[in-house]
């Protein structure tokens, strides 16, 4: 399924969008498409990927985004 990373290294084009940011790991988050919805994977142990207000635990998938979500 087409997937999108994001993180503080590069990463391949169009798959990948660079944070620079110092809060941001290497390797931070996975947003994978599944059934025309996008599921959002915390993939760092340091910084938290954090939807809605709510901090995802390393490795937890989000349920399924929907329009108005936010990530930070």
């Amino acid at each position: 399924p087409p997937t999108v990373t994001f993180g503080r290294s590069e990463g391949p084009a169009y798959r990948h969008v660079q944070l620079l940011a110092r809060t941001v790991s290497r390797r931070h988050a996975v947003m994978t498409l599944a059934d025309e919805h996008w599921a959002l994977e915390n993939a760092s142990a340091t910084n938290p990927v954090i939807l809605n207000g709510r901090p995802l635990a390393p490795g937890e998938v989000a349920p399924l985004l929907v329009e108005g979500d936010r990530i930070e």
